[in-house]
């Protein structure tokens, strides 16, 4: 616990200096993210978290292939928003190699060793914590030139994304996947945007920055993070049982208890025992055959 406090700490008061002195494309940033990478894993191999078995090939059961999807999603929006690619390929290829050792390292920090750590509180503790840390550690990039608007910002941002990389986490429970998935969302630190226009510094008001911070909590992720943790809580939101019920999915609200749980053994974690009923009258749903959807409580 002392060395995953120690590590956040690092990441979250110091700048990593560059190591050497070569000045290859994307060489030194990507030689600190692997001193990272390699550092969490040390400490990983010396505590043995729960998520130490996180190394394996993902689990695809529904729920990891539903987070699967969004992140897939997700990411191919990220990287379809209109970024320029037009580099030399040489340095196309160092760009990529960058971003996915800021995937493998901040998630093997954040992840793996943080929210593997904090288990023994409890999962939701665990999230949040590792969250809220990932979400501060983000404030170094505003350093030593200070924009607190900026820095609150990102740090809204980055702590809504590390509540859906929590989920992808658990769900799936591969390193693997939430890692390179991160690569994929850090697409725009390596290729720029196209068509970006200066203006006038604009600076809101208190209300109207503190807005915009929960807005980038909610539309980066914060949303999809908080569904995906609460289903897999055990219960899914009554306004989406509201809708199956709507459009005739089930037919009646005993069709769907959110309160029926199946625990899950290993993680701590409970989810719904009818989810495979709901996702079965889905595909049913659209794929045309409604006369059966409707039977699907029984």
């Amino acid at each position: 616990m002392l060395m995953a406090i120690l590590s956040i700490s690092a990441l979250l008061l110091f700048r990593i200096p560059e190591i050497t002195h070569y000045k290859g494309i994307y060489f030194n940033e990507s030689f600190q993210y692997f001193l990272v990478t390699i550092f969490g894993l040390i400490c990983v191999l010396i505590l043995r978290p729960p998520t130490i078995s996180y190394f394996g090939w993902p689990r695809l059961k529904w729920m990891g292939a539903f987070t699967f999807l969004v992140a897939a999603g997700w990411a191919a929006a990220v990287m379809s928003g209109g970024f320029v690619i037009a580099q030399p390929l040489r340095v196309k290829i160092a760009g990529i190699i960058f971003i996915l050792f800021i995937g493998l390292g901040e998630e093997m920090i954040a992840r793996v060793l943080i929210f593997g750590s904090l288990q023994r509180f409890g999962t939701i503790f665990a999230v949040i914590a590792s969250s809220v840390f990932f979400g501060l550690s983000h404030i170094n990039v505003y350093l030593p030139d200070w924009s607190p608007w900026d820095a609150y910002w990102h740090v809204m941002s980055t702590t809504g994304f590390a509540l859906f990389a929590c989920a992808l986490f658990i769900a799936t429970r591969s390193y693997w996947v939430v890692a390179i998935f991160h690569a994929l969302v850090d697409w725009g630190v390596v290729f720029e945007k196209m068509n970006s226009t200066g203006g006038e510094d604009y600076s809101p008001g208190i209300l109207e920055g503190l807005w915009w911070g929960v807005e980038d909590f909610f539309i980066n992720f914060g949303f999809f993070g908080l569904f995906c943790l609460w289903i897999l809580r055990g219960r899914w939101p009554k306004w989406s049982l509201r809708l199956a019920i709507k459009w005739k999915l089930v037919e009646q609200a005993e069709g769907i208890d959110s309160r029926s749980q199946l625990q899950v053994k290993g993680l701590g974690l409970e989810v719904p025992t009818p989810t495979r009923q709901l996702l079965s009258c889905l595909a049913r749903f659209f794929i045309g055959d409604k006369k059966n959807s409707h039977s699907c409580n029984k």
